[in-house]
């Protein structure tokens, strides 16, 4: 497995990029304005340029044991300043100096004032490669390093796709140490808001232009999850169609939208070809096996018994160059924050997840972006599934809600919140709820014309749950 972790329910989208974040917990900052500061790695770029001639393939898999240089980001020396970027990881040696090192490049050419370090979260990859003799450390260990070094200001910057269980384990396991450092702050991952659903249609639209035709269906394979996250793919998809690119299809490995979906879809839109990449930052073993392997249950295979024509293009979206400027911009808003030059609105404390909070419902006080639709009542429920609000409008001049943007409800088959009208008409929706203190973008239908759509946003505000709500 490469990134992600096993598709849930819909969820709602930050609307702007809101890194979770806990500002000096040490000292008070007076109007000083922190430079990143960060030293560059070492991994040679002629490595990098050898080793890209890899990336292109016809349908064939890859043992994943070529040698390549490593950044070396256990051995560096200490800094006060760190960028540390948390990956799943790869074994194959190849294309993980391309896509994550290739993230890592574009970081620290961006923040030459900051020292990048790299951690993997998955620890059977860290396993395999250390018998090689290559040392990456894991979240703890990577903590644990840099309070050791006396590092004073901390950035870490995930390269997950989404906000699923993975990005919630390294927020729970990081923040452990939050408290040790000046500044702490962990950003966001790649689709993190409206805006990133539509950088990263245009990046792998601008990526693949030369494949796409009226025959040639180009197909995006993606992890899949059991999160609520899972959504993002439905997500981009409506994103890729509203923008007119009809020969463009996003599915999953261990979720929905499955490969016979993708297949179907294409063969109804009159494709007979098929180019198929992966919606993962590196080409690791999914790429290799699961898309262009020649397992009879492949994606390749799957699509040639259907009758396509197929090439498997083996890059991983940490080599596409407007990947790797999202994933800087990302960065920068963590940096702003941490900074004291966010944007007004924007979150300058810890999100809180569920994670963060005792099993229970609690009474919670929910802003939106405008009087009027407008929240005059909200219950927030926590459970091991995650978290739901109650929410009852103000009145009854919205039908349904739909967790997204307006643009994509218009788009959507389904996902809609239906409402229910309490003992004074006023509507009211069940939501669920990614993290506190994080406005969520929400598409509310008109009451008057069925099918017009207006763009919103919720937040549900931590600072209103009673003292004894948060886990110990």
């Amino acid at each position: 497995m490469d990134e992600g972790v096993p598709w849930g329910h819909a969820r709602f989208i930050p609307p702007v990029l809101e890194p979770i974040i806990v500002i000096d917990t040490h000292r008070e900052r007076t109007g000083t304005v922190m430079k990143p500061r960060l030293i560059r790695l070492a991994t040679p770029v002629v490595a990098l340029a050898l080793a890209a001639l890899g990336g292109l393939a016809a349908c064939s898999s890859d043992d994943g044991d070529q040698t390549a240089t490593e950044s070396p980001t256990v051995s560096a020396p200490a800094a006060d300043k760190v960028l540390l970027t948390v990956s799943f990881g790869t074994s194959y040696d190849n294309n993980r100096e391309l896509s994550i090192g290739g993230i890592e490049q574009a970081l620290a050419s961006a923040y030459p004032d900051y020292q990048v370090r790299r951690a993997f979260t998955a620890q059977t990859i860290i396993d395999i490669l250390d018998e090689r003799g290559i040392e990456v450390d894991n979240v703890t260990e990577a903590m644990d390093r840099l309070v050791a070094d006396g590092v004073k200001d901390v950035v870490i910057q995930p390269t997950m796709i989404m906000q699923g269980y993975e990005y919630d384990d390294l927020v729970t396991e990081a923040s452990a140490y939050q408290d040790k450092f000046d500044s702490f702050v962990i950003s966001l991952p790649l689709l993190s808001s409206p805006d990133d659903f539509q950088a990263v249609a245009k990046a792998i639209t601008d990526q693949t232009a030369d494949k796409a035709s009226a025959d040639t269906a180009v197909v995006f394979m993606g992890h899949g999850t059991s999160a609520e996250s899972n959504v993002d793919y439905a997500q981009l998809q409506q994103v890729l169609t509203a923008a007119g690119h009809k020969d463009y299809f996003v599915g999953t490995v261990e979720a929905t939208p499955t490969v016979e979906d993708v297949i179907a879809a294409a063969k109804d839109s009159g494709h007979t070809k098929a180019v198929l990449l992966p919606l993962m930052v590196v080409a690791g073993d999914h790429a290799n096996n699961d898309m262009a392997g020649d397992e009879p249950d492949s994606w390749k295979s799957l699509f040639e018994a259907a009758g396509f024509e197929v090439e498997c293009v083996l890059e991983g979206l940490g080599q596409y160059p407007a990947v790797q400027q999202l994933y800087v911009a990302h960065a920068q808003a963590a940096i702003d924050q941490a900074a004291g030059k966010a944007p007004a609105g924007s979150v300058t404390a810890m999100a809180i997840t569920a994670q963060q909070l005792k099993a229970g419902v609690y009474p919670v006080t929910v802003t939106t972006d405008s009087s009027m639709f407008k929240v005059v009542e909200a219950q927030l429920t926590v459970a091991d599934s995650g978290l739901t609000a109650v929410i009852t409008l103000s009145g009854d001049g919205f039908n349904r809600l739909f967790p997204g943007t307006a643009d994509a409800a218009a788009q959507a088959g389904d996902g809609f919140i239906d409402f229910s009208a309490d003992d004074q008409d006023r509507h009211v929706y069940t939501v669920p709820v990614m993290a506190l203190d994080q406005p969520l973008a929400v598409a509310a239908e008109s009451g008057k014309t069925a099918d017009k759509w207006y763009d919103h946003t919720l937040t549900v505000e931590s600072a209103s749950l009673p003292a004894d709500a948060l886990a110990a």
